[in-house]
């Protein structure tokens, strides 16, 4: 019945109503039709931030970012600024998908929680955005271990995958420092850089040896406990017997 009042003010005070009961799908039906009413008066703010907020509780957070958008581009002094800065953020967290699929709602996710940290830090929610942001980063560098395998797997197949395989991990290890995939990241550029060589012409051969040779030793200073020892070892072995034939090269020559 109320949907047919002529009365603006009476569908505002029942979409409050359904909003106060929580029966959030009434109170969307009547602010969204009445929004066009008040729009430029003291009710605008909070219609817009009442939709929003019926959007979350209902889950649809691709409706709730348009209207969080909207209210934290509109009301930069607005009353429920910080708490939309929140909202949205979560809304982007909740719809990050697989790790495998794109990640441009994890991005943003990342962009915002960092904004909601930075500008509001003692906001009663602030402990679970440091959580959120924390999985957020480590889905990326999941992304990205994803990426650097793939590469690898490539070889040379079309050109040196090899070192696109060893960009990518040492970019994720630099943006993702504290990420739990770091071990998994230094031993595929390790075993980069031993292809790379593997399948280097002879005038680079030398120089990928010594580099790859260096990155083996890295990498067991720097992980010590690790269940890839043997192998590593294996090929720093291989590499040494690399360097010094091309020294021997060298020197004959």
């Amino acid at each position: 019945m109320l949907m047919k009042h002529p009365d603006v003010n009476v569908k505002y005070q029942g979409a409050l109503n359904y909003y106060n009961n929580k029966d959030y799908k009434k109170a969307l039906q009547l602010f969204e039709d009445i929004q066009g009413a008040f729009r430029g008066t003291d009710q605008a703010q909070d219609i817009t931030y009442y939709l929003a907020n019926c959007y979350v509780q209902r889950k649809d957070y691709e409706s709730a970012i348009h209207y969080l958008e909207l209210y934290t581009e509109t009301y930069i002094r607005g009353k429920y600024l910080e708490e939309c800065h929140y909202m949205l953020a979560y809304c982007h967290y909740k719809q990050s998908p697989h790790y495998e699929l794109d990640q441009t709602s994890t991005v943003k996710a990342v962009t915002q929680l960092n904004y909601c940290l930075t500008m509001y830090p003692s906001n009663e929610k602030a402990a679970d955005a440091k959580i959120m942001l924390d999985e957020m980063n480590d889905k990326l560098a999941k992304r990205e271990l994803a990426n650097a395998k793939l590469y690898y797997n490539l070889g040379m197949y079309m050109g040196n995958n090899y070192r696109a395989a060893v960009v990518t991990s040492m970019n994720a290890m630099n943006d993702f420092p504290d990420c739990q995939y770091k071990e998994d990241f230094a031993f595929i550029i390790v075993k980069a850089k031993y292809k790379e060589t593997l399948n280097s012409v002879s005038k680079k051969m030398y120089e990928r040896s010594e580099d790859a040779w260096d990155e083996c030793y890295y990498f067991l200073n720097e992980f010590p406990n690790t269940t890839h020892r043997k192998e590593v070892e294996k090929m720093a072995a291989h590499l040494d017997k690399i360097n010094k034939a091309n020294i021997d090269n060298i020197n004959n020559n």
